[in-house]
């Protein structure tokens, strides 16, 4: 069968959209519930006269648009090992129970989700039972990958699991679905280019961290200098030290450094939103228009738009095969 639109819940600033436009297919609505994303959702993709459905816990499913796909980013922090792991005891964690309603009563063809790696272990593999178990019930068979934003076109060490789900009356048997293969990444030195020199503060902070009790001046600042075309990563503890490739962004810290020409610089929300897939005429339309705090937060949030955009071809493969297998 053929598919052609989607709905894009838990929406953040649209890299799930974009992913799936790329790859042919017609977004018919949104649904977001957080303050500041859905205004740099807005003007990334020129949403003016679409509607925000909101709170999809509130959402009556006879108010929406017909789709074929579902995407959902769901809330991970409730699974994430940053966070505190509370899985469904916080309502958070609740949403993807909302979406299983939704495809129960909306039934799509399909489903791509989206969530952190921590979440396949969460409980001792409990969770992903119950979340599996569920999406079962209303009718979908799934199948799932954790997959690495690095292995699909952006030089990002981001880890996140994917559940492909299809109708039951399309596929009872989703072993042949194929996911997609590692494509090349273009050098990491294309994606920083903002220019960004950290700050006297910013330095200040980092010689601080250079000789906290984990760190124990094992490098000076001037050291720092010298490490030519590397990325520090001084969000954790312990001092992490990277060449060709970023460390997953994440929504609540910045603190991701880069030297080169013997300065440091400071990642920016413009960076992180190429560091995501989104190309440089989307990135540029809210550079000015969103503070670089909230980009990087938003950014941190947000899915990669190339393993979207691939991973929305291959439903759309799998899904025209079973139509020549009928």
């Amino acid at each position: 069968m053929n598919i052609q639109t989607f709905f894009d819940f838990c929406s953040g600033i649209g890299a799930g959209r974009l992913g799936l436009e790329q790859a042919g297919l017609q977004c018919v609505g949104y649904s977001d519930t957080a303050r500041l994303a859905p205004i740099t959702y807005r003007l990334l993709h020129n949403t003016d006269n679409e509607k925000n459905y909101g709170n999809l816990k509130r959402i009556k499913c006879e108010a929406l648009p017909k789709f074929d796909l579902l995407i959902a980013g769901f809330p991970c922090q409730t699974f994430s090992v940053i966070g505190r792991k509370d899985g469904f005891s916080d309502d958070r964690g609740q949403i993807i129970f909302h979406l299983a309603r939704i495809l129960g009563e909306t039934k799509p063809a399909c489903f791509l989700l989206e969530n952190v790696k921590g979440l396949v272990t969460h409980d001792k593999g409990k969770t992903l039972k119950i979340i599996i178990n569920e999406l079962n019930r209303v009718g979908y068979n799934v199948d799932y990958r954790v997959l690495t934003s690095l292995d699909y076109g952006v030089p990002q060490m981001r880890q996140r699991v994917y559940f492909i789900g299809i109708r039951n009356d399309i596929s009872n048997d989703m072993s042949d679905f194929i996911w997609p293969t590692e494509v090349d990444i273009p050098p990491l030195s294309s994606y920083l280019i903002d220019d960004n020199l950290a700050s006297k503060e910013r330095l200040e902070i980092l010689h601080y961290y250079l000789n906290n009790p984990t760190n124990n001046g094992k490098y000076t600042v001037d050291d720092i200098r010298r490490m030519e075309g590397k990325i520090i990563d001084t969000r954790m503890n312990d001092l992490r030290i990277y060449e060709g490739k970023c460390p997953t962004l994440r929504a609540q810290r910045d603190g991701v450094l880069y030297v080169r020409n013997k300065k440091i610089y400071q990642l920016t929300g413009y960076e992180a939103l190429l560091l995501q897939g989104f190309p440089k005429n989307y990135a540029d339309k809210v550079k000015i228009e969103i503070s670089d705090r909230h980009l990087l937060m938003q950014a941190g949030n947000a899915m990669t738009v190339n393993v979207i955009h691939l991973l929305g071809k291959c439903i759309i493969d799998y899904l025209k095969s079973k139509e020549t297998e009928e």
